[in-house]
């Protein structure tokens, strides 16, 4: 039985066909998040494209940022810095804090630290979540900027006010090992858990580590599994580059818990399983687990065959 939710995406895309530019933008932000099950970073930017022509400024405004990230190579990187340039003018936030990505990047126009760390203070101080966010990371790393902790986590706490994924998670990091602040396990769990509440696959990520571990919370392996699990399967941009040191960890401590019994039963055509897919995301230990199995397997054999 077709859902309503069905239904109504599909009429959606009817009307986004027909020429709707809010239909597009919807049907493009579907494809470029995979809101729908099916993301698609190809099909995305020609939506946004249709979108943007007709006056869409959000739609524009995500095909620009699409450009930074190599996701769409419909203009020109001199066009996009140019345009970014224009729309900044306005003293719109989101716009100036893009100017300063492709000032990080080097996207459209030479690579300058420091303007990039001049524009995210502009858009950081208008209110930009994500500008606070990446003015903190520079103030982090020392890039731009002189290296400056405090003022890391003064715009990183700004950042995760507004509930910015990447704020929670590197502000929960800082506050779990101590980094420019007092270590605090239960603040760093509630940020933690504060993004995973916004469907964060590498919240669940971190949340599993805390519980296996029995940092801060009593440990609770079964929860860990779970969270372990989940971190891999929730629909948040799972393929994306920056993910598989995530997706490698979660992998990993699924085969260790798996090997070993541990919150759930013990198997070992499973645990290779998920050492296999931890290997194929570059973690090390999963490689190393793949081989010792492997090897494992083989002696097995041997001695079998003596008997």
């Amino acid at each position: 039985m077709t859902s309503s939710l069905e239904i109504l995406t599909g009429d959606l895309r009817k009307a986004a066909e027909a020429g709707d530019p809010f239909a597009q933008f919807e049907i493009a932000l579907s494809l470029d998040y995979g809101n729908d099950g099916e993301q698609n970073l190809t099909s995305a930017p020609e939506w946004y494209s249709k979108a943007a022509a007709q006056g869409h400024t959000s739609a524009e405004g995500n095909l620009l940022l699409q450009h930074i990230f190599g996701q769409a190579q419909i203009w020109a990187p001199e066009e996009v810095f140019k345009r970014l340039l224009e729309l900044a003018g306005s003293g719109d936030t989101e716009w100036e804090n893009n100017v300063g990505l492709c000032y990080q990047h080097g996207f459209g126009t030479p690579q300058d630290y420091e303007k990039a760390a001049e524009w995210y203070t502009r858009a950081a101080h208008g209110g930009s979540g994500t500008a606070q966010f990446n003015l903190g990371g520079m103030y982090y790393e020392g890039t731009g900027v002189e290296k400056n902790l405090n003022l890391a986590v003064k715009w990183y706490t700004r950042s995760a006010q507004q509930r910015e994924e990447l704020a929670l998670l590197h502000l929960g990091s800082m506050y779990q090992k101590g980094i420019g602040v007092e270590t605090d396990l239960t603040r760093a769990r509630v940020l933690y858990s504060v993004a995973y509440r916004l469907g964060s696959s590498r919240a669940a990520n971190h949340l599993g580590i805390l519980f296996k571990r029995g940092l801060g919370v009593e440990r609770n392996d079964f929860l860990a599994y779970q969270l372990f699990q989940e971190s891999i399967t929730r629909p948040d941009t799972p393929n994306a580059e920056e993910n598989r040191s995530y997706r490698g960890t979660a992998c990993y401590w699924l085969g260790y818990m798996t090997e070993h019994g541990e919150g759930v039963d013990r198997d070992l055509r499973k645990a290779r399983k998920w050492y296999k897919q931890g290997a194929a995301c570059g973690q090390p230990k999963c490689v190393e687990a793949v081989a010792r199995l492997r090897a494992d397997k083989r002696g097995k054999q041997c001695r079998d065959a003596t008997l």
